[in-house]
């Protein structure tokens, strides 16, 4: 089911912790109209994708038009790397919204794994366990086909009630 998580265990920090980060996440892209985030996976083995400008967060969405910071409509397939920094230790609940696939990994650990042609729809919330603040690695495969492209990342901190989950804000996100 969309959302399920595939690893277990808690995220691993960053370690060494990164210095000096710029802002955002690195995404490198691939065109082709895929249909599952393997398909992704196994087209970047094989061939050269392109860098693309960084993205400021995970937070989009839009119509018929350009996805996330590529060139492209349609036939995008993303692959996105950095860090996300969680400010204290606890229990987070992570869940995203896309169109089309999506399988993100914190610190080693599966969050969200949706990974097929779908219209836009949330994940269901996975908690993870936080030992200690700081850095984690980020690392998410995305795809969108045809139409309209969804990217949000949304988490739910120790402290804030359930139900209230918000956009991962762009200063938790480094590369």
């Amino acid at each position: 089911p969309p959302g399920e998580a595939a690893s277990e265990g808690d995220p691993v920090l960053a370690s060494p912790q990164p210095a000096a980060l710029k802002p955002g996440l690195k995404v490198h892209y691939y065109n082709n109209l895929f249909r599952t985030v393997e398909e992704v996976q196994s087209w970047a083995k094989a061939r050269d994708g392109y860098p693309g400008e960084p993205l400021h967060s995970l937070d989009y969405r839009s119509g018929v038009d350009k996805v996330l910071t590529s060139s492209q409509e349609d036939g995008v397939g993303a692959h996105i790397t950095g860090f996300i920094r969680f400010e204290e230790a606890g229990t987070y609940a992570i869940a995203a919204q896309s169109n089309d696939g999506l399988d993100v990994e914190i610190g080693g650990r599966t969050v969200v794994y949706d990974p097929d042609v779908h219209a836009d729809r949330y994940s269901q919330p996975v908690e993870i366990e936080i030992k200690a603040p700081g850095w984690y690695p980020l690392d998410a495969w995305y795809f969108e086909r045809k139409n309209t492209s969804t990217l949000r990342l949304y988490w739910l901190t120790p402290d804030e009630e359930e139900g209230s989950m918000a956009i991962i804000p762009k200063e938790a996100y480094g590369h």
